[in-house]
């Protein structure tokens, strides 16, 4: 009896042992710990944010020109890419349309006499290749008469939330830029291509007119081109935040 008992319990031991490795093994390789508080229920994935900026004009066509002699084009392209980096640096995925001078045309097609066309053609494209992205087209004003001033946010007639991402830019850039800018938002029409044809959430913003002398210097002044950027920005986060409570609504 003794002998026997010393075999069970050296089986009992000796099993015991090889169990309890293997339960250490399988932990180590799945990469746990030991803890009964772990929580394995996956966090549900975050939504993409995509914004495609599309500054106006470039290369042979300069658009506007200021009273100063500001070109139209480079502060398009300005203010984009100061956007662009406010955006990227708050975890939003940006697309240019363009980051260098140039019109957005297909050299190798014939483009004479067409290359706004093409051009508008090729800015629609890349709206077009992202459906879930909005897109926002940075653009100045001009007039024959210096009294205009102010930023003008047109909106495309094609998207339900066209309008609304228009009024979260303007309540941001009449909050911390300018206050006495009652200038209302306006669905486009067929005379601005873009927002005619995009079939996403869009919209236009005219930063300003060239033509206002007072307005003019301040386009050309850097730090007012930052606290434009800034709004602009500001008012496409506002868009997101409330697209999110309006889907959780829905919900």
């Amino acid at each position: 009896m003794k002998a026997y008992g010393l075999r069970a319990a050296t089986v009992f031991l000796i099993s015991t042992l090889v169990i309890g490795a293997m339960i250490v093994g399988f932990f180590f390789l799945s990469g746990g710990e030991l803890s009964h508080d772990v929580d394995a229920t996956p966090l549900p994935e975050q939504p993409v944010r995509v914004v495609i900026i599309d500054a106006g004009h470039g290369g042979e066509d300069g658009g506007a020109v200021g009273v100063t002699g500001l070109l139209e084009k480079d502060l398009n392209l300005d203010i984009a890419k100061k956007l662009e980096s406010l955006l990227t640096e708050n975890g939003y995925s940006v697309i240019m349309t363009r980051t260098e001078d140039v019109l957005l045309y297909d050299r190798s097609a014939d483009y004479k006499g067409r290359k706004k066309a093409l051009d508008l053609a090729a800015r629609q494209a890349i709206g077009d290749q992202y459906p879930n992205a909005i897109f926002v087209s940075i653009h100045a004003n001009a007039f024959s008469e210096q009294i205009y001033h102010g930023l003008q946010i047109w909106y495309s007639p094609n998207h339900a939330s066209s309008a609304r991402l228009a009024q979260e830019i303007r309540g941001a850039v009449v909050g911390s830029l300018q206050p006495e800018n009652h200038r209302q938002s306006k669905a486009a029409g067929s005379n601005i291509y873009l927002l005619y044809h995009l079939k996403s959430p869009a919209v236009l913003v005219e930063c300003g007119f060239l033509s206002n002398p007072a307005e003019c210097r301040a386009l050309e002044d850097e730090t007012y081109r930052r606290e434009l950027a800034l709004a602009l920005y500001r008012g496409i986060a506002a868009y997101y935040e409330s697209d999110a409570v309006t889907k959780e609504e829905k919900t």
